[in-house]
């Protein structure tokens, strides 16, 4: 019972801040001229994914399935397949979250001037040489054609605009 005690608090607590989450989804005023999709479609899809999910969370930790052995068994068995054994019995690393997090507040200050490619490019990169320099080639090159691709399909395709910054020169 009291193993997953702090999986249970968690549970309600994603519940809760899914729940919060679609509220607000539904609240963003509809545009005057009708959409197929307005500019709440998508977010109120992520919320009722985030509140599946969460009950489905829930209702894991309270029915009580499975002892902590068989779950231990399990994480080592998953952890094994991914190449992450080493990381299953740290704790939370507050360096590394702490980074990421200050990662994160950069993105979002220099989101608007740099653009969307640049900011997203050199976001990506920066976590990949704090938390893994083993593939630096192979994680530059995913990291310029994710974010360029995914500014073409926004801007191009999707008709979203998002900053260019200095590449305004790339626009259409």
């Amino acid at each position: 019972m009291k193993e997953n005690r702090e999986e249970r608090i968690a549970s309600i607590v994603l519940i809760i801040f899914s729940a919060t989450y679609l509220t607000g989804a539904f609240l963003i005023p509809m545009p005057a001229l009708k959409q197929q999709l307005g500019p709440g479609g998508f977010p109120i899809a992520i919320g009722f994914a985030m509140l599946i999910l969460a009950c489905v969370y829930a209702w894991q930790q309270f029915r009580g399935g499975a002892t902590a052995q068989e779950s231990e068994e399990e994480i080592e068995k998953r952890a094994v397949i991914i190449g992450a054994e080493e990381k299953i019995e740290k704790k939370a690393d507050l360096r590394t979250m702490g980074f990421i997090l200050g990662l994160m507040i950069l993105y979002a200050f220099f989101f608007e001037i740099l653009g969307y490619a640049i900011s997203t490019f050199l976001m990506f990169m920066a976590g990949v040489l704090y938390l893994d320099r083993r593939h630096l080639v192979r994680d530059g090159v995913i990291a310029v054609i994710s974010s360029f691709f995914l500014y073409y399909v926004f801007t191009i395709l999707l008709r979203v605009q998002l900053p260019a910054g200095p590449l305004k020169f790339l626009e259409y």
